[in-house]
């Protein structure tokens, strides 16, 4: 699909939410500081809207922004922040939207640091979903406490694989190359010591842990996972240990830390993103609420 489409299609949803129904509530925070979202392996920014749709229902948000990081590794920016406070939200969409976790981190590295020129960004939450999650993961240990860059205020972190993938033969899984190896998790294979380490420490777990000392001090983080209770202690593609495994990397530094679990069918991977009412007012009330 093209990117004109994409755009197109996110504007559709969100029109009516731009400035015909914005309009400020009284129990919620109203802002300038932009809320970046981000999506999983083989996703779009259509699954992204989904975890917001509290917010735009209630007037809490509006959707300002959308970044494409295109097939040449270019930013496509479609419309603009107005320094308004009325809690603006980015929506991303990689072209490529198989590239990794670790690219995904870089293109959101470079996405920061365009709006940081463009418009002075000081301050910034974020939102991802799987892979997504595991990007924004990297980027606050890597570059999250650089005093020369926005700094992240709160994130919220649903389903991320940091210690490991269930090899379920998902359908967009890679075969070959490094993050085939990615796909390395077993339902109940894991557990976590009372500190919160996970007792098998996967590669990619490995490369957050070695920078676990460099998260920023002043970002509040709400880590939301599923189990589906079928005895697989996972959401079917993220387990429950790999999932929470982010509490050992975050908390010692992290302003506050928190999570919040989904039982059932609503906590399914996919299910946390789609259609979840439970998810988008834990979201809602997470970001904005007073």
């Amino acid at each position: 699909m093209s990117i004109g489409l994409l755009f197109a299609g996110a504007l559709i949803w969100a029109g009516h939410t731009f400035e015909k129904r914005h309009s400020k509530n009284s129990n919620y925070n109203m802002s300038d500081i932009p809320t970046i979202m981000m999506h999983g392996w083989s996703s779009s920014l259509r699954a992204e809207e989904p975890l917001i749709k509290t917010a735009a229902d209630n007037r809490i948000i509006t959707e300002e922004v959308v970044i494409h990081v295109t097939k040449a590794n270019k930013l496509k920016v479609q419309g603009k922040l107005t320094g308004k406070k009325n809690n603006p939200i980015i929506l991303v969409q990689f072209d490529n939207n198989r590239v990794g976790e670790f690219r995904y981190a870089r293109g959101l590295h470079r996405i920061v640091k365009y709006l940081q020129k463009e418009y002075d960004l000081e301050k910034f939450n974020v939102i991802g979903h799987s892979m997504g999650s595991y990007a924004w993961a990297y980027y606050a240990l890597r570059w999250g406490a650089d005093p020369a860059l926005p700094q992240l205020n709160k994130m919220v972190l649903l389903a991320g694989p940091y210690d490991g993938i269930l090899n379920k033969g998902h359908a967009n899984q890679p075969t070959n190359g490094e993050l085939a190896g990615l796909w390395d998790d077993s339902p109940r294979a894991n557990t976590l010591g009372k500190n919160g380490k996970p007792k098998i420490i996967h590669d990619e777990y490995k490369v957050l842990l070695k920078r676990r000392d460099n998260f920023p001090k002043n970002a509040r983080v709400l880590n939301i996972y599923g189990d589906l209770e079928d005895g697989t202690d996972s959401d079917g593609l993220v387990s429950v240990p790999s999932a929470r495994s982010l509490r050992y990397l975050v908390e010692k530094r992290a302003k506050s830390y928190e999570e919040y679990k989904v039982e059932g069918q609503q906590g399914q991977h996919s299910n946390l993103h789609i259609d979840n009412e439970e998810v988008s007012r834990e979201i809602t009330n997470y970001l904005w609420k007073k």
